[in-house]
């Protein structure tokens, strides 16, 4: 019986990361078509304020989801891989940001 809770747990852990890494590709995502529209938008405070508290209300739903409202040592170690995977995908996305603008400036 144990050998089943431990799978459990580990595929809670896997699924954990996984929403974690969909919740920043929706944060950073979303953050990125925010600045992207704020040339062109007639209220860009507006846009950045509104975007801002989606996008955290969202995430914070999310990561309550997460926890459970239980402080457990395990729903603790499954939101810290949720936030790996929300970490892991902000580095990844300034990586690619970082590579696609020194490509622009190469080109000239």
């Amino acid at each position: 019986m144990q050998i089943s809770s431990h799978k459990d747990k580990t595929l809670t852990l896997i699924i954990a990361f996984i929403v974690g890494s969909g919740l920043g590709l929706f944060y950073f995502g979303g953050l990125w078509l925010t600045v992207q529209q704020l040339p062109v938008t007639k209220h860009p405070y507006r846009l950045m304020l509104f975007s801002f508290l989606f996008r955290l209300g969202i995430s914070l739903f999310v990561l309550s989801l997460i926890v459970g409202g239980n402080t457990k040592l395990y729903n603790v170690i499954s939101l810290l891989a949720c936030g790996l995977g929300f970490l892991m995908v902000r580095t990844i996305m300034i990586l690619c940001m970082q590579l696609r603008s020194q490509s622009k400036t190469n080109d000239f």
